[in-house]
């Protein structure tokens, strides 16, 4: 499970995944195998439970991989970064659009010189 936040009882990010372990023949040491993807718990820390007969133990706290995150992409996130650029610009153009049409211009000439009444 991930580790969570200090002013939450739940995190977002929370996710249970149940591993494969073996016991040693010496009787004091488990194999556990981590998860088979990042997909499926990603690399950072995490901790971890071992459960005999439904009882769990004390949770220990783990690193899954070395704790860096995936790889970027510089060409996707370059592409990420223009389009909203793109948006933003084209989002401005509509709102300057919307200002010049008759009924803004009617209903901001309505206000003109009109002074605002407190009603509280």
């Amino acid at each position: 499970m991930d580790l969570g936040f200090v002013t939450h009882a739940v995190h977002a990010n929370s996710r249970l995944v149940y591993l494969s372990s073996s016991l040693f023949s010496d009787g004091h040491s488990l194999q556990i195998t981590g998860p088979p993807r990042p997909a499926v718990y990603p690399p950072g820390p995490g901790w971890i439970y071992v459960i005999v007969d439904g009882v769990p133990s004390v949770g220990f706290q783990v690193m899954v991989g070395t704790g860096n995150g995936p790889p970027v992409d510089d060409t996707a996130w370059d592409k990420c970064v223009r389009f909203f650029r793109f948006l933003s610009a084209l989002l401005k153009l509509i709102d300057s659009l919307l200002r010049m049409t008759v009924v803004d211009q009617y209903e901001a000439s309505k206000t003109k010189g009109k002074k605002k009444v407190n009603t509280e």
